[in-house]
């Protein structure tokens, strides 16, 4: 397993991630992982708590990354479709700490409002933005990574 191209593949994933939902949040709806994340060691919500999520959300990124890529190399393949699979689990996975954060996060729903299973608390588009960012995850991840066993250079889909 190529440890260093997952990581940063899913690095990039998260990255993309955090992109989308800055646009999300100019679009009016409040989906804020960052600011979950960075306010969940105890800092109260600001910049700095926003910038500390986002770090932790691109660790959690590239950690995450590892688990797919041990799937890729299982399977002895990779790419968009297949990672795009992946995603899907792990949105179910995300949906479900997503609905426990009252239970975990010290300031939801206190100070933060808890966005509930699957960000349901947030509508229909919560639900949707949940789900279709987990694909683009799992998308990137599989595109940048390719099992060791084939040489082939990053970005496309091979079977052995």
């Amino acid at each position: 397993m190529n440890t260093g191209r997952a990581f940063l593949a899913g690095v990039v994933g998260a990255l993309a991630m955090s992109v989308m939902m800055a646009l999300a949040r100019a679009m009016g709806m409040p989906a804020n992982l960052e600011m979950l994340l960075g306010t969940m060691l105890g800092l109260e919500p600001g910049p700095t708590a926003w910038m500390l999520g986002l770090m932790m959300h691109l660790v959690a990124g590239g950690v995450f990354a590892l688990f797919y890529a041990w799937g890729f190399e299982n399977l002895q393949t990779a790419g968009a479709g297949i990672g795009s699979l992946f995603g899907l689990g792990h949105a179910l996975v995300a949906g479900v700490f997503m609905g426990m954060m009252p239970m975990i996060h010290p300031m939801v729903p206190e100070v933060l409002p808890a966005p509930g299973p699957f960000m349901a608390n947030l509508g229909m588009m919560g639900i949707v933005a949940e789900i279709v960012l987990h694909l683009l995850y799992g998308a990137i991840v599989g595109a940048m990574y390719v099992p060791v066993r084939t040489g082939e250079p990053m970005g496309r889909t091979v079977r052995v």
